[in-house]
């Protein structure tokens, strides 16, 4: 996993506020930040990239992340950064291999940083 120092603390901040908001909302297992913020290899357009480990069966990916986008639209307003939501259930993150892009969500694991 990659260390903590190598993230801005503004992109942590708005990262964990908006796990926070997303927790109060939803039953979540986690987040994780992935992607070149996670790395520390971002530039100054990048997005943050948010993996958001839901609890029970698949439900609607795409209500799901309309849903989240709208947390991730007031987590902008607020502080600027732009979070861009993953929706990823329980049995889809135990078993990568039944989701439909089993290598985005290794990549996941692997690099990313825990909320």
């Amino acid at each position: 996993m990659p260390s903590q120092t190598s993230q801005s603390p503004a992109v942590l901040s708005a990262a964990r506020d908006f796990a926070q908001r997303v927790a109060a909302a939803w039953p979540m297992r986690g987040a994780l930040m992935f992607g070149s913020q996670a790395r520390g290899n971002a530039h100054a357009g990048s997005d943050t990239d948010v993996a958001v480990l839901l609890n029970g069966a698949p439900g609607d990916f795409v209500a799901t992340k309309l849903a989240l986008d709208d947390v991730a639209y007031d987590v902008l307003l607020d502080s600027g950064i732009r979070i861009q939501p993953l929706p990823i259930w329980e049995p889809e993150w135990a078993h990568p291999e039944r989701y439909s892009n089993p290598r985005l969500l290794e990549n996941i694991a692997r690099e990313g940083l825990a909320l």
